[in-house]
């Protein structure tokens, strides 16, 4: 029974130990035991809070990505208290012993020890007798400040990850004159500008697209910080970005913009963008209930249609015919609107907040 407690002990220790490496040290999307289960886990629970909320939607999905990384810290913790504990407990009373008195044998005993070497205080009334319980006592207290100084980086890494993400979602929704429309950005982006100065505007922009893939790839608990204002969203950052690369492949004119359709910089954005998408839908759980929704083909028409006429009326060069310039548009929205949809549902928005 004794070798079995400690065993269980050894094991959360393990586990808890385990996460926080693949989380804080080597933070890719792909590594983690625990703590995109703990996300989700929060994050559904938000869901079905608002269910019965709609009016408080966006107010009460604000504080999801906060509660999130406040519970992992916790689990953490949890697992490496409870484990120590487990480790501890068969110890009280000979290996163990308080400095006055009977040496108390119950659990809460050895949580009150664990605790107190784990959180760096000492070791209480309690002190341990033998060289082995000494050396589990240092190793706590090491492993506590350890852990400590790691999630308090962690955090500080996060929160500044997401202030670049802000920044990014803040700049595209100022270029778009507060309209979030695909097309205004493009035609700011064109308008007035040589094909030079063009470059550098698309460099810079695939450029803090490229920032973005990465930090998701590092953090990707940022997909459950959701704000209440729309722009902001992570999926209308990405709308936004690669749908005007769609635009600029198929409503500029091929001869005049050549060089930015087939430039480093359009090409990164295109393939940036999916790469994006596509990390983020794997982290999106299969058995979400809530179905992905589009407008359609006949809305991605009209809204090309539209943008061709905004650019035209800018004295933009468009192409020469508007039907294969369509065709190439549905064709290439194909290719990014479905996984787009499945993140806007998942991140609790209504389209109409996305798309313009």
């Amino acid at each position: 029974m004794i070798f079995l407690l400690q065993l269980v002990g050894t094991a959360l220790v393990l586990v808890a130990l385990a996460d926080i490496f693949l989380t804080v040290l080597h933070p890719r999307s792909e590594s983690n035991l625990l703590s995109m289960l703990v996300a989700r886990v929060v994050w559904r629970l938000f869901r079905v809070v608002v269910r019965g909320l709609p009016k408080r939607r966006d107010r009460i999905l604000s504080y999801a990505g906060a509660t999130i990384i406040v519970t992992l810290i916790g689990v953490w913790i949890l697992l490496l208290l409870i484990g120590f504990t487990l480790i501890v407990w068969p110890g009280l009373g000979t290996a163990i012993q308080t400095s006055q008195g009977k040496t108390p044998v119950d659990f809460i005993t050895a949580l009150y020890y664990a605790g107190f070497s784990l959180t760096t205080l000492g070791t209480g009334d309690l002190s341990p007798q033998t060289s082995t319980h000494r050396f589990l006592m240092v190793f706590k207290s090491f492993l506590g400040f350890s852990v400590f100084t790691l999630v308090l980086s962690y955090v500080l890494a996060v929160y500044g990850a997401l202030n670049s993400r802000n920044t990014f979602a803040l700049s595209l929704h100022h270029r778009t004159a507060d309209t979030a429309h695909s097309a205004e950005l493009l035609c700011r982006f064109v308008m007035g500008s040589d094909l030079s100065t063009l470059h550098q505007d698309i460099g810079n922009m695939a450029q803090a697209l490229s920032s973005l893939l990465e930090l998701n790839n590092s953090y990707p608990l940022l997909l459950y910080f959701r704000y209440r204002q729309p722009h902001y969203a992570l999926a209308r950052v990405i709308y936004l970005v690669v749908d005007t690369v769609t635009l600029i492949k198929s409503a500029l004119d091929r001869d005049h913009y050549g060089p930015i359709i087939q430039s480093i910089g359009t090409t990164e954005i295109w393939y940036g963008g999916l790469h994006l998408l596509d990390g983020l839908n794997r982290q999106i759980p299969s058995s979400q209930q809530t179905s992905p929704r589009d407008l359609g083909e006949a809305f991605w028409l009209d809204h090309y249609y539209n943008a061709l006429e905004q650019l035209k009326s800018l004295g933009i060069k468009t192409t020469s015919d508007p039907e294969a310039g369509a065709s190439v548009y549905i064709s290439m929205r194909h290719q990014w609107a479905p996984s787009l949809a499945r993140l806007i549902a998942y991140t609790d928005y209504r389209p109409s907040e996305i798309y313009r």
